[in-house]
């Protein structure tokens, strides 16, 4: 049973693993308590790495997003769905080259990066992520694709986003649609497997015993942190928490992310790497 931070004896911690949405900012508008606790552990030389789901970010924008919120972190200190989900092509299925994307521009820059061509004539992959403007067409487009043989991949499963007035459909939910229409399951890149959490403990250089993973969600966040063997922490500013006793609970479950027991004598404090 995970403890309430009423409740909670902190563990020492040397590194933070964190969502995004619903964690740090829900939309265009921060959580200050975020915020004060990511500059909070920022100079206490804490090392930390988000991991982001939302396959329309690049590390560019991020940066941006938290330089606006007054956190200031580099590129590498932020792993995106769409980088992870060109990756996998370009790994598991090297021979092929021609890609049906459903995403924002950044999924599709991401897959122009490694020399993957775009297109929706007979393509070889599907890749879904978050399409803020999804027609029919585009969801036929796919269905035929996947139906010839296509290889389907999702960039993550995520049915909910959090916004500043409430929520919106997430990339999960479109995905499910046309896993439904052509009876097909993807391969999903995002939480709650793992690859993300593995790229962000690569970057930190911390010991996994001593890394925690922050997220506003049992079904993605938290079981991706728990495949990957770290503490978790659920922070109730984003998604509203549904039990479900097919899922492994949070270790630890807060308020906001001040409740948190973060500090420099705490820490082990090894140097962020920087790309």
């Amino acid at each position: 049973m995970a403890s309430t931070s009423s409740s909670i004896h902190w563990p020492p911690i040397e590194g933070v693993i964190s969502d995004l949405d619903g964690v740090v900012y829900r939309g265009g508008t921060a959580i200050a308590d975020a915020i004060d606790a990511f500059t909070r552990w920022q100079k206490a030389g804490v090392p930390f790495c988000f991991v982001t789901n939302n396959s329309t970010h690049t590390p560019a924008d991020v940066v941006r997003k938290l330089a606006g919120f007054g956190l200031a972190i580099a590129p590498s200190q932020v792993v995106t769905s769409a980088i992870t989900a060109a990756e996998l092509v370009r790994s598991n299925y090297p021979q092929l080259t021609k890609v049906y994307v459903i995403g924002a521009p950044s999924l599709v820059t991401a897959m122009r990066d490694i020399g993957l061509e775009i297109t929706d004539r007979s393509p070889e992959v599907v890749v879904m992520g978050l399409d803020r403007d999804i027609t029919h067409e585009k969801m036929r487009i796919a269905v035929e694709a996947i139906l010839n043989g296509a290889v389907f991949i999702g960039t993550n499963p995520d049915l909910l986003l959090p916004t500043a007035s409430g929520f919106e459909p997430g990339a999960g939910a479109t995905i499910a649609a046309i896993a439904a229409a052509t009876q097909v399951q993807p391969s999903i890149v995002g939480k709650p497997h793992v690859p993300m959490i593995e790229t962000a403990l690569s970057r930190l250089g911390t010991n996994r015993a001593s890394t925690i993973m922050i997220g506003d969600q049992v079904p993605t966040d938290i079981q991706a942190g728990k495949k990957a063997g770290l503490a978790t922490v659920l922070v109730r500013t984003g998604v509203p928490m549904r039990r479900d006793p097919s899922l492994m609970d949070p270790d630890f479950v807060v308020a906001t992310l001040r409740d948190i027991e973060v500090s420099a004598d705490r820490a082990a404090r090894p140097q962020q790497r920087r790309a």
